[in-house]
């Protein structure tokens, strides 16, 4: 100023930046000096987030968020064009729709697949909502006739499998009993060649009935060598049979584990993926509703300079405000919009104050 060194004024009322200069002044150089201060010029509010208008607005003395929102267009989003935003909203509806009925068709099939992969002979269902199409009596006859025709065909291959044990049975019977006249005739022929052996010792017989004898006797014996080797190779049949059958249990368990496994994780990837289209429908009902209306909730926040440093505090509609003051407007979607915002107030971080500490509005405020 004129005459003065440079005076600060920094966080002094209208008043009290009067009163210093006049007592300035009044030192030695004007007698009553009479001193009239104004503000030049305001910084101006700025309103960003859930409004039609977002941007920098002038201050005016008994400005209020509520006057903010009313500069920047009131609460809601730009003007969108409603065929759009009616398309996009069938969009999201239609893809809830689908995850929807995708989940219960999987909880569903999971029931299904765990009932086989347990061994039971019928499953029973989860108890599913009510879907806008209908259709959960249709999951679960279609799941119940799955469960139906693969016991089916399981069932058929293994009986398959075990009819043929009678056969291979028999044929071991067969070649028992076989073995059993073989042996008894080797026995039979091997007493009469001993006995024709003692009559040739003592002259009463000839040498080449008795060499006929003993290769009777080695047919018979090599006869019996081939019995037993069947007898042992329609066992290992019995065997191979037996494999085949726990084989085919196992490749259909194997199967159901698969397939088990596959449904959990698709389960698992619309646990994350559900919530998020049921909120993104939730968004375009609003833009296609047009739903700037009192009924929607705002989260507000104002951020003030407070000797140089930015301080954030939850506000209101009525919340007095200072220039240079950020507004920023937050729409919670429906199923936040119930929630306790005192909560969010306590788990504020230290920097945050409740609104009247602050001060009251710019009327009696500090010189910005």
């Amino acid at each position: 100023m004129p005459f003065l060194e440079p005076i600060t004024v920094k966080n002094l009322t209208i008043m009290e930046c009067q009163q210093l200069i006049r007592a300035r002044l009044a030192e030695g150089i004007l007698q009553q000096p009479i001193v009239g201060v104004r503000i030049s010029e305001l910084r101006p509010l700025y309103v960003m987030g859930d409004v039609r208008t977002a941007g920098a607005y002038p201050y005016r003395y008994g400005s209020t968020v509520q006057s903010a929102v009313s500069a920047a267009g009131g609460f809601g989003p730009p003007e969108l064009v409603p065929g759009a935003a009616v398309s996009e909203f069938l969009l999201a509806d239609e893809r809830v729709r689908h995850l929807s009925f995708q989940k219960q068709a999987l909880l569903v099939r999971e029931a299904r697949l765990r009932a086989q992969r347990e061994g039971m002979k019928s499953f029973s269902p989860p108890a599913l909502p009510a879907t806008t199409n209908g259709d959960t009596p249709g999951l679960v006859a279609n799941e119940k006739e799955t469960f139906d025709t693969q016991a089916a065909i399981l069932e058929g291959q293994l009986n398959m499998l075990r009819s043929q044990r009678p056969h291979i049975q028999s044929e071991i019977d067969a070649l028992n009993g076989e073995l059993a006249a073989t042996q008894t005739q080797l026995e039979a022929l091997k007493k009469y060649a001993d006995q024709y052996s003692r009559l040739v010792k003592q002259g009463l017989g000839t040498v080449n009935a008795e060499m006929q004898s003993k290769l009777t006797e080695a047919t018979y014996e090599n006869e019996l060598w081939r019995l037993k080797t069947a007898i042992s190779r329609v066992h290992r049949d019995s065997s191979e049979l037996d494999v085949k059958i726990e084989e085919t249990e196992a490749v259909f368990r194997r199967q159901i584990v698969t397939e088990l496994r596959e449904v959990r994780e698709r389960l698992n990837e619309l646990a994350v993926t559900l919530p998020a289209a049921h909120e993104i429908r939730a968004v375009r009902l609003q833009y296609a509703a047009g739903l700037i209306k009192a009924g929607v909730k705002h989260t507000i926040s104002v951020t003030r300079l407070r000797n140089g440093e930015p301080t954030v505090f939850e506000a209101t509609e009525t919340t007095p405000l200072e220039p240079g003051d950020i507004v920023d407007i937050k729409r919670l979607l429906p199923e936040l919009a119930s929630r306790e915002t005192a909560s969010a107030f306590l788990d504020s971080p230290p920097d945050v104050v409740p609104v009247g500490s602050l001060g009251s509005g710019t009327a009696g405020g500090r010189v910005p």
